[in-house]
């Protein structure tokens, strides 16, 4: 719980406002996760994607280059994710449907609107 404490920034909010945001926070830990190991998986039951037999998809990756930026970015992020178990590497022939991946840069540096703004 502490853990998570320190990671949440807690910014332009009163003391008793704070204190609220940080009993919350406890109250509720359990939903939160420092790392992508400790995501829990989401049962495949729970959520069937109901496709016709059949169906067809693009298994033709349409992917733009990636900048050196983006690659010292997104390769580590995959490694932390395939090392969680949450993607695993597959041949390409095992592939049934692909769509390109798209790395959004954030508009602004700010913490965001304040209690006030929103």
């Amino acid at each position: 719980v502490e853990a998570i404490l320190h990671v949440v920034q807690i910014d332009n909010i009163s003391p008793d406002e704070t204190t609220m945001v940080c009993n919350l926070l406890r109250e509720f830990a359990d939903v939160f996760a420092l790392s992508v190991k400790e995501v829990k998986p989401a049962s495949p039951m729970k959520y069937r994607l109901r496709i016709p037999e059949g169906t067809m998809f693009s298994v033709k990756a349409n992917q733009r280059p990636l900048n050196q930026v983006q690659k010292e970015f997104y390769f580590p992020k995959l490694a932390e994710f395939v090392d969680a178990g949450v993607l695993q590497p597959i041949h390409a022939s095992e592939v049934k449907a692909v769509h390109p991946t798209v790395l959004a840069q954030k508009v602004h540096n700010t913490p965001g609107l304040t209690m006030d703004q929103i």
